[in-house]
């Protein structure tokens, strides 16, 4: 009788080399997928590609989607400025969209009967699989131990380690998931609201009293709200032959500078609080240098505008509604948003600190302004002194009117 067989997301973390062990006993064939969206660095695919044949896998599949994820995820939500609740780059989440693809096209190269994930049922990573699966693959079933047992880290431990295979202390004590938008660290310190992780727990970004004295100044530069280069202030050009290289170099860069450490806290897909440490310079940084550079060439209305739609279109890409058309509609506003989003903005990175330092734009509307004979604190040749006072004047009228109408007379 032919096993049947299942393609496994494979990390090699806890969760993942739990399930393989798993499926294994009960009788699979078990083909491991790595998705490459920024989480290995030099020699590491090697190092999971030995751990899934450790623990038993008959194929182990590596695919690269950092370009990929770079162009369909990232400039978009560079485009949309987008933290999610003001402050989190969505990190991983935003990356299972393009995880989840590639695992349904193993799973579809292979001819698989299943398809699984290591996700828990506490989060909103198994939601933005399953969510993926069931649109690009019905067929396929979906299984989930670690969700549908709701094990815990120390079961899962005690389960491999009973079993002869080695698990670090580190991969017990921390859920970390690293990838090209950022690294999120979750932890006993984030199941609460008070305390902050350990010094030992953050993977690559500095703190604040070990980043350098000096900091370190970068011109980065957008082409229709695109990255198209970062330079040093001395003229050394970041590492660009992909499309996703200045991000994975400010990545290190700024994590050199302490820049980019932070705890978001916010509702879950499913509806409860939840609290997650996260280290994501690179997406930090050039959203900050993007807004800055947008200041100086959209319309005050235009920036209103994005602000809200480019904050929903983040909301649902971080909830993993891709497949809606709405989505279509949301990113063609973007792409026309940054007709003019072209310049260079002059950024330092100091001791944890992201410094917008200026910008300059051919379509800039200060300079563009000062052409026309508006100098912001000086005067105007557009208008003269009598004009400002009646502008004044008519534009005080309806707070005085309000505040007449707060204290009636008898």
């Amino acid at each position: 009788m032919t096993k049947r067989k299942i393609v496994l997301a494979f990390s090699g973390g806890l969760d993942t080399s739990y399930a393989l062990v798993d499926f294994r006993e009960k009788g699979w064939d078990v083909v491991t997928a790595n998705i490459d969206t920024g989480g290995l660095h030099s020699g590491e695919a090697e190092v999971v590609k030995a751990r899934a044949e450790e623990l038993g896998a008959v194929e182990h599949h590596v695919v690269d989607a950092r370009a990929e994820l770079y162009e369909r995820v990232v400039t978009y939500a560079i485009k949309a400025n987008y933290l999610r609740n003001g402050a989190y780059p969505s990190c991983v989440g935003a990356e299972r969209l393009i995880q989840a693809e590639k695992v349904v096209q193993v799973a579809l190269e292979v001819g698989a009967d299943a398809v699984a994930h290591g996700s828990t049922g506490a989060g909103a990573d198994h939601v933005r699989y399953d969510a993926v699966i069931r649109a690009l693959a019905p067929h396929l079933e979906i299984v989930t131990p670690i969700r549908d047992e709701r094990l815990t880290r120390e079961g899962e431990t005690e389960f491999l380690r009973g079993r002869g295979y080695e698990v670090s202390e580190k991969v017990k004590l921390y859920s970390i998931n690293e990838g090209l938008i950022g690294t999120s660290i979750g932890g006993e310190e984030t199941y609460g609201s008070w305390e902050y992780l350990p010094e030992s727990a953050w993977t690559y970004t500095k703190s604040i009293d070990e980043a350098p004295e000096k900091g370190v100044e970068l011109l980065i530069s957008f082409e229709k709200g695109e990255v198209v280069s970062a330079v040093t202030a001395d003229g050394e050009p970041l590492p660009n032959e992909n499309n996703y290289d200045i991000l994975s170099t400010l990545n290190v860069l700024g994590g050199e500078h302490g820049v980019g450490r932070g705890i978001h806290m916010g509702s879950t897909m499913v509806g409860n609080l939840a609290r997650v440490g996260f280290e994501a310079p690179g997406m930090l940084i050039l959203i900050a240098a993007h807004r800055e550079l947008e200041k100086l060439v959209l319309s005050n209305r235009q920036q209103a505008t994005k602000a809200t739609l480019g904050n929903t279109y983040g909301d649902l890409l971080h909830e993993a509604v891709y497949f809606d058309p709405i989505m279509d509609d949301f990113r063609a506003f973007l792409d026309s948003s940054q007709t003019r989003v072209t310049g260079t903005v002059r950024v330092l990175l100091h001791k944890g600190n992201i410094v917008l330092l200026g910008s300059k734009s051919p379509y800039s509307l200060l300079d563009a302004a000062t052409r026309s004979g508006v100098v912001y604190g000086h005067g105007s040749s557009l208008w003269t002194g009598e004009q400002a006072r009646a502008f004044a004047h008519m534009y005080s009228v309806p707070g005085a009117i309000a505040r007449a109408a707060a204290s009636p007379t008898d």
